[in-house]
């Protein structure tokens, strides 16, 4: 029997109304889904914004060098390498809680770059709201798979990544409708207010998600070689996200309606792909899926690197956007593999896993960038995806001790 279509439709309205009919416990369970959905909303309805607003940012206003935002990521991204650590240490605070207090710093970052006009205060903003976001990523995820019931933790993480989806997506239509006709100061106000909205949504779910006796901290064999396919999606990640709109705003001169016109075409695709990814994985296993798309995004890399003409790198673009939802592959991967007092410290540990690349990456790159030009940049990212594709043939091949 097929999945009902209003999965990739309308993922807010269909986590809610699945929360009928059902009986009481598994009733405020997806309520309690809705509620992390409708957080991931209005978190990247003001993330869409920054998205669609920041490149064309950084260079008309922050007047930004491939150097500096090379060392602004590198800065962004160190908190996550302190993650796992900063979790262990809140670890006695329910996820919901933990997830509010993480989205009101981002919204207070977002405020700070409506103040700013220089790159020193905007590293200091940038440090603020990623210290929020980098903490609401293994939570987000570890909420939804607590939620979730068996055989559905795939379709449950793509529903709520389409909910994350139609946020960035209205965010950057909105970008896209007003233009320039809005200043930047304003577009970062009215991000930091929505996602604001989103921390007082999370606060409201259940707070009984995890085992009590969870412990703080885990770094354990069995789960190497989910950490080496995290950190390798770190320095894949990083590549693109740091310099591939970078690329067509400074050396293609794309002006900030086609930027975010590319981003609210992403999310439009992510918004349909999302469940149907989350389903996939549920059906055909995550080695399969991650190997089709290891294999498609090295071409996405090698073509970045090699061809010259707009236009296709916009596709390309759009590409590497869509592959990037395999990795809901790597959440459920864990979660077949890990004790379930294990998953909020794994993941977090992911997080700074995945963070050990993106510190180091964006620095690399922008070096790379300004001695040998961008084309390098994307070959180097070529060969960490083939080393992925390597370790992602390796899941499921021999038992996890």
């Amino acid at each position: 029997m097929k999945e009902p279509l209003s999965d990739s439709k309308s993922p807010v309205r269909n986590l809610i109304s699945e929360a009928g009919n059902r009986t009481p416990v598994v009733r405020r369970a997806e309520i309690d889904l809705a509620l992390v959905g409708a957080a991931a909303f209005f978190l990247y309805l003001g993330f869409g914004i920054y998205l669609a607003t920041f490149n064309n940012f950084a260079v008309q206003v922050i007047h930004m060098r491939p150097d500096q935002l090379g060392v602004l990521e590198s800065l962004r991204e160190s908190p996550g390498l302190a993650m796992a650590f900063v979790l262990a240490a809140a670890m006695h605070i329910a996820e919901p809680v933990l997830g509010s207090g993480a989205l009101v710093l981002i919204a207070l970052g977002l405020v700070g770059y409506s103040r700013t006009e220089s790159f020193t205060p905007l590293v200091l903003y940038s440090m603020i709201w990623s210290v929020g976001l980098h903490c609401w990523m293994p939570l987000q995820s570890a909420m939804t798979l607590s939620l979730a019931s068996e055989g559905q933790k795939g379709r449950r993480l793509g529903q709520v990544g389409a909910c994350a989806g139609l946020g960035t997506a209205l965010g950057i239509a909105s970008v896209l409708m007003l233009r320039e006709s809005v200043p930047y100061s304003a577009w970062y106000l009215a991000a930091s207010i929505a996602v604001a909205v989103g921390a007082a949504v999370v606060w409201f779910v259940r707070r009984d998600l995890s085992p009590p006796d969870k412990p703080r901290l885990v770094f354990k064999r069995k789960y190497r070689l989910y950490y080496g396919l995290t950190f390798l999606e770190g320095c894949r990640k990083q590549v693109f996200i740091t310099f591939a709109i970078f690329a067509l705003v400074r050396e293609y001169h794309a002006q900030l309606w086609v930027v975010a016109l590319l981003m609210l075409i992403n999310n439009c695709v992510n918004l349909v792909g999302a469940p149907i990814v989350g389903r996939m994985i549920d059906r055909i296993g995550e080695r399969r899926i991650l190997t089709v798309s290891y294999s498609a995004l090295i071409f996405v890399f090698l073509g970045y690197a090699l061809i010259r003409h707009a236009s296709v790198l916009y596709v390309l673009y759009c590409l590497d956007s869509l592959l990037y939802l395999s990795t809901i592959a790597l959440t459920t991967y864990l979660n077949k593999i890990a004790d379930p007092r294990d998953i909020v410290p794994s993941l977090s540990m992911g997080v700074t896993m995945n963070h050990l690349a993106a510190v180091a990456v964006p620095v690399a790159g922008g070096l790379i960038w300004s001695a040998v030009g961008y084309r390098a940049t994307f070959l180097a990212g070529a060969a960490v995806v083939v080393a992925s594709l390597v370790l992602a043939r390796r899941i499921g091949t021999r038992p996890e001790v």
